[in-house]
C-alpha cells in the first residue's frame, strides 16, 4: 500500500507539486550543456498525465503548486513572439480542469519569454489568488491554507536582469548587473566557467530577493511564530546549497541565499523550501534542520516516467510523496496539525 492509500483518511490536507514543464511546441533538444534530453512536446502529454491522474484521486487535493518555468524559452526564440500567448494558454490550460486552485512560480524560462509586467499581467501572477496576502505590483505572496500550515510564495527573481526589457533603468536591474559584474568574470553571464563552489551561483540565469522582500519575509514568519504556524517555502531558484562530490556545484541557487537562511534561522516555525530550476532535483538539509527539496524537472524527465509529489500535511509531519524520479521526503511539523488551540 503506498504512503498516499495509508494515509488518504488520516491526513488534514493533500497539495501537489510539479516543476519546469518548460513546454514549447519544437522538436526535442537538449540542456545548455548539451549533456541532457529535453522533451518539448512531450512535457506537455506528461503535465496532462499528472493532471488526469490527481483529478482522479480518492481525496481531494487542496491545491497545487507549479514550481516555475511552466514554458521555455524556445517558444520565443524558435516561433517568435506570437508563438508565447499560445503555447502559454496551451500549458495552463490543464491544470483548469482541476478543481482547486493553483499557485504559480515565476522561472527564468517564463522571463525569457515575457517582461516581468506581462508576467503580472499574467494567470502566472498568483498573488491575486483569493486569500492570499501579497504587496501590490509585487509577485512574492503569503496564504494559509490550514490553521498551522502558511504557504510563503517567493520571488526569487526580484532583483535579476531576467524580464526587464522595458524598464532597463530598474534598480533591481541595474543592482543586479553589478552584481554580474563583481562575480562573473565571463563576458556571458550565463556562464560560470572559472567559478568555484557556490559562487557558481552568480550567473543571469539565477537572482535574489531585494532588501523589500527580505523585510516582508521577515515580518511573514514573525506573524507566523506567533500564530504557531508551520511555514513552507517556495520558489522557482533553491536557498541552500547541495554538496557533492562534483567539484563544480551551487550553479542553481539564490544569490543571496546566506541573508535568506540567516532570516529563516532566526524564526523558528520554517519547515521547509520547495524549488524547481535545478532538473536533477535535490533533497537537503541545513544547519538549522530546515528541509530543502528541489523537484526533478518535468522537461527532462523520459515521457514513459513520471515527475511529480503529493504533499500530506498529518498530525506531526508533512509527508511528500514523490512519484517517478521525485523522491519522498518526511518534514517534521514545529507545530502539530492536530493542536486545536488557535492563535490569532
Amino acid at each position: 500500500m503506498s504512503m498516499a492509500e495509508n494515509m488518504q483518511n488520516q491526513h488534514h490536507l493533500a497539495f501537489g507539486l510539479i516543476a519546469d514543464v518548460q513546454y514549447a511546441d519544437v522538436d526535442d533538444g537538449t540542456n545548455y550543456n548539451q549533456t541532457r534530453r529535453r522533451y518539448y512536446r512531450a512535457a506537455l502529454q506528461s503535465l496532462k498525465k499528472t493532471i488526469s491522474k490527481w483529478k482522479n484521486l480518492p481525496y481531494s487535493l487542496a491545491f497545487v503548486l507549479q514550481l516555475g518555468d511552466l514554458i521555455d524559452g524556445m517558444n520565443r526564440r524558435k516561433n517568435g513572439e506570437k508563438a508565447v500567448a499560445v503555447a502559454l494558454e496551451t500549458a495552463l490550460a490543464p491544470f483548469r480542469e482541476l478543481p482547486c486552485s493553483t499557485h504559480h512560480m515565476i522561472g527564468n524560462h517564463d522571463l525569457y519569454n515575457m517582461t516581468r509586467k506581462e508576467c503580472y499581467l499574467s494567470e502566472l501572477n498568483t498573488s491575486r489568488l483569493r486569500g492570499a496576502q501579497s504587496v501590490e505590483g509585487a509577485f512574492y505572496y503569503s496564504a494559509v491554507v490550514h490553521p498551522r500550515l502558511k504557504l510563503v510564495v517567493l520571488d526569487t527573481y526580484d532583483v535579476g536582469v531576467l524580464g526587464f526589457g522595458d524598464s532597463p533603468k530598474h534598480p533591481h536591474y541595474l543592482e543586479a548587473v553589478e552584481i554580474l559584474h563583481q562575480n562573473n568574470p565571463n563576458e556571458e553571464k550565463n556562464s560560470s566557467v572559472g567559478v568555484q563552489g557556490d559562487a557558481r551561483r552568480f550567473a543571469a540565469y539565477n537572482g535574489g530577493l531585494g532588501k523589500e522582500q527580505l523585510g516582508w519575509l521577515n515580518a511573514q514568519l514573525t506573524d507566523a511564530d506567533s500564530k504557531r504556524q508551520n511555514v513552507l517555502l517556495c520558489g522557482h531558484v533553491q536557498l541552500n546549497p547541495v554538496l557533492s562530490e562534483a567539484v563544480n556545484t551551487g550553479t542553481c541557487l539564490v544569490w543571496n541565499y546566506t541573508d535568506v537562511q540567516k532570516i529563516l534561522h532566526s524564526h523558528g516555525c520554517v519547515i521547509g523550501c520547495l524549488a524547481g530550476h535545478d532538473h536533477d532535483g535535490s533533497h537537503s538539509v541545513d544547519s538549522a534542520g530546515i528541509h530543502h527539496l528541489v523537484l526533478n524537472g518535468v522537461i527532462e524527465t523520459p515521457p514513459d516516467s513520471d515527475a511529480y509529489a503529493i504533499a500530506f500535511l498529518c498530525d506531526h509531519t508533512l509527508e511528500i510523496e514523490g512519484a517517478g524520479v521525485v523522491p519522498s521526503v518526511s518534514l517534521p511539523l514545529k507545530y502539530f496539525a492536530n493542536d486545536e488551540e488557535i492563535h490569532v
